[in-house]
């Protein structure tokens, strides 16, 4: 019976370890990369890793949830070529942000973070496939400790070194991809009825995912972007900052979003979609409050734990911000739960885009130079329009659900 036990938790406990460690080992780098560097060289390498957070986001549309719904590649080429694309776009996208903002030759640095990052990202799809969770957990916590070791003990003169020690830490990974390719391509003979990963349905799953989460990106790590390779790129490490302490919030409502999810996607056009809407209300309701209060606590310890987390040189950032602004991004962020529930993807794209929308207007308005409280400010009432579309959107097809079941009887 204990077996048993543990054979059905120790899954779900490893991988629930996994996105810990993961989560932690980003907080610990943006602390190591603010104590290491000047404020301003902070915000120039804040850009560049939101470079590779626009990259996750293509990763995670091209390679990681299509992996995770097939299991397998067609052949060794499917894969390459699908990482290859990602690669592609990433450089693409990193070669005309560089060269508007930062004129003169290309930075290398650069180019090597979005190869380290992929194959780290890579290695970290095929492990999930495998579900080796023990190795999962194992590699996030030497990656933290290098973070910290290398940042903190080698300290880097400039963001340049820092980003270059960053790329090099994510190298040894490619043994990991190596050793486990061979499990994520399809054996031959196929077995019957088995649908492997190819270069195109790759491709053709991962410009739809990526839309709406890229909309969402512009108001965050296109933000810092923005303000990274501006005059004033401390601004950029501030709105680095500001996002980093949203992480455990944003962390708690998708890990809660996902567990309610398969319950509330059977129900909501079943006979049982009553307790499936009563369900998500609760979930919004209480997402909402543990944002808010969340965000109350940071606006009046957040003075204290910034000095403790990244040095006494951000200890005047401004937190007012918080007493509102995360209560809005949950919301957010929960709302998205229903439209994935209802499968109904290209509504959240349009809200998503609504949002992107205002948030441009308002950067476009403000007058400059552009702070980070400006930032925020837009960021805010990008969310909260489309938070107020979101749930008039959900209002309509919920009851359009409701008529089609009466209607139905």
């Amino acid at each position: 019976m204990a077996s048993g036990i543990r054979k059905r938790l120790g899954g779900p406990i490893y991988a629930v370890a996994d996105q810990c460690i993961y989560s932690a080992s980003q907080l610990l780098l943006s602390f190591a990369l603010a104590r290491a560097l000047s404020p301003s060289d902070f915000g120039i390498a804040s850009a560049f890793l939101a470079i590779a957070s626009f990259q996750y986001i293509l990763h995670t549309a091209v390679v990681h949830e299509p992996l995770l719904i097939k299991r397998h590649y067609a052949d060794r080429s499917a894969a390459w070529w699908s990482w290859a694309l990602v690669l592609a776009v990433s450089l693409a996208g990193f070669a005309a942000w560089q060269f508007t903002s930062f004129p003169g030759p290309l930075r290398w640095a650069g180019v090597a973070l979005i190869l380290g990052y992929e194959i780290f990202w890579i290695s970290r799809s095929v492990l999930l496939v495998g579900r080796r969770y023990l190795v999962l957990c194992i590699s996030g916590v030497l990656i933290s400790i290098g973070y910290v070791a290398v940042l903190i003990g080698a300290k880097p003169a400039t963001w340049t070194q820092a980003l270059l020690w960053i790329s090099l830490l994510q190298l040894p990974f490619a043994l990991l991809v190596a050793k486990t390719l061979k499990s994520v391509i399809a054996p031959l003979p196929a077995p019957a009825g088995a649908e492997a990963l190819t270069v195109r349905e790759a491709a053709s799953y991962g410009w739809k995912a990526s839309l709406s989460q890229l909309m969402s990106w512009i108001m965050t790590g296109g933000a810092i972007l923005l303000l990274g390779s501006s005059a004033d790129s401390v601004q950029g490490g501030l709105l680095k900052i500001y996002i980093t302490f949203l992480l455990p919030m944003q962390y708690v409502l998708l890990a809660l979003g996902y567990y309610i999810l398969p319950k509330l996607a059977a129900g909501w056009n079943s006979e049982g979609r009553k307790d499936a809407f009563r369900l998500f209300i609760k979930f919004v309701i209480f997402g909402f409050v543990v944002a808010e209060i969340g965000g109350v606590l940071l606006g009046l310890l957040g003075p204290y734990l910034v000095v403790l987390a990244f040095g006494k040189n951000y200890g005047g950032m401004d937190f007012s911000p918080f007493f509102y602004a995360p209560a809005i991004f949950g919301l957010t962020m929960c709302l998205r739960t229903g439209f994935r529930a209802a499968a109904r993807p290209g509504a959240l794209l349009w809200c998503s885009m609504l949002g992107a929308l205002v948030f441009t207007a308002c950067m476009l308005v403000a007058k400059p130079p552009i702070s980070y409280i400006q930032t925020i400010n837009a960021m805010t009432l990008g969310f909260a329009c489309m938070a107020a579309v979101m749930i008039g959107w959900l209002f309509v097809i919920m009851r359009g659900a409701n008529a089609a079941a009466a209607q139905a009887r």
